[in-house]
């Protein structure tokens, strides 16, 4: 592989020139690691109070009655489940709107 400043030949792992020292760009076969659009924790808009259980939910891929069943056990035996749902609520951020993909005609 040739520099494309200089075009003195290099060793195609570099990311630099040895001769004059440019960075080159990064061969084709290291790409950056792609993640899924949903890898980000946030408040669901499907909710019943503020969206805590089923942002959880939605996220980790739980049952959502299973999740508000975790939190309502929380509430009554341990009495903490208040307190962490609401610094939950204040803490993770609200999903943004979706458009929706219908196509819907004017």
């Amino acid at each position: 592989m040739y520099c494309s400043n200089c075009g003195t030949q290099r060793d195609p792992a570099s990311r630099f020139c040895p001769s004059c020292g440019v960075a080159s760009a990064v061969p084709p076969t290291q790409s950056a690691p792609t993640y899924p659009p949903t890898s980000r924790l946030t408040r669901s808009r499907n909710r019943v109070i503020a969206g805590v259980c089923s942002g959880l939910a939605d996220h980790y891929g739980w049952d959502l009655t299973i999740v508000r069943l975790i939190l309502v056990l929380c509430v009554l035996f341990a009495g903490t489940g208040v307190l962490a749902y609401i610094i939950a609520w204040i803490v993770i951020p609200e999903a943004p709107y979706e458009l929706s993909q219908t196509g819907t005609r004017y």
